[in-house]
């Protein structure tokens, strides 16, 4: 969770992380809130082992819904603005069109189920309270798709990489900025549920394929489907999310998955390029 107390000149953030604060504890998030007292509080928290939530639920239940309606409640309580994040995981995956929030939700499975009742406690608590939803998120730095493809790829390992799962490969250092611009001026965008995300879309494969181009390797890689990589947990098989809206509102447009992709593979060899010397 991080906490942030701003004024006109500059943006004071206060980061809490589980050994700090336990967000299924309602009085100790309520007493937190009221010590910070923050402006605008973003809960960052959240269960995501999407396949082990299907014998966890209960567990990806108080984390994923029961903290987040804490943690609203104690923004409405003491008059902090309040961001969520969410997922695409909310919906089943069968509509080709991009989704928008208003669209029915449909969850395949624990995670998904765990995330929407989050969204609906958020919502619930009675204060300004803004939902945004995410998807395929990676980084150059933490544990992540483009990690894993990268560390397969240099252990010379032949790859299978599944085709026929739609999204939008999203820059979390992209959304990062969008949330920093957010908490300066939340008054942009009305409370309710939106979408982040970058223009395109592409498969897990393409994503890989544009990833070995990008860093300059050439990797045995083939194609295969969802039902070749059983997994406990059901995927949907659509996650484009419309991030037009989002964007609108905050006066600008999104770029394209392959241009945010290409600012983070220069961050990675960036990294590299330092840890060598």
């Amino acid at each position: 969770m991080d906490v942030v107390a701003s004024d006109a000149a500059s943006m004071n953030w206060v980061g809490l992380d589980r050994s700090d604060l336990d967000i299924v504890d309602a009085r100790a998030v309520d007493a937190a809130v009221a010590a910070i007292r923050p402006d605008v509080l973003i809960n960052c928290a959240a269960y995501t082992a999407v396949d082990r939530a299907e014998q966890e639920a209960d567990l990806a239940h108080a984390i994923n819904a029961v903290g987040p309606g804490n943690l609203a409640q104690a923004a409405a309580a003491h008059g902090a603005a309040f961001l969520h994040i969410s997922t695409d995981y909310v919906f089943d995956g069968e509509q080709v069109e991009p989704y928008r929030p208003e669209d029915p939700t449909g969850p395949l499975g624990a995670y998904g189920a765990s995330k929407l009742a989050g969204e609906e406690a958020v919502l619930a608590a009675g204060g300004r309270a803004w939902v945004v939803r995410v998807a395929w998120l990676y980084d150059a730095w933490g544990p992540n798709f483009l990690h894993t493809m990268i560390r397969l790829a240099e252990a010379g390992r032949a790859l299978r990489v599944v085709d026929d799962q739609h999204g939008t490969p999203t820059s979390a250092l992209s959304f990062a900025r969008a949330l920093r611009q957010w908490a300066k001026e939340p008054e942009r965008w009305s409370p309710g549920i939106w979408h982040f995300g970058h223009r395109g879309v592409t498969t897990w494969f393409g994503f890989a394929q544009a990833i070995f181009e990008g860093m300059g390797m050439e990797v045995d890689a083939s194609p295969c489907s969802t039902a070749d990589y059983p997994t406990p947990a059901r995927r949907p098989r659509h996650s484009h999310l419309d991030p037009e809206p989002w964007f609108a509102a905050g006066g600008g447009v999104p770029e394209t998955w392959q241009e945010a992709l290409a600012e983070c593979l220069e961050q990675v060899r960036t990294e590299r390029g330092s840890a060598a010397v």
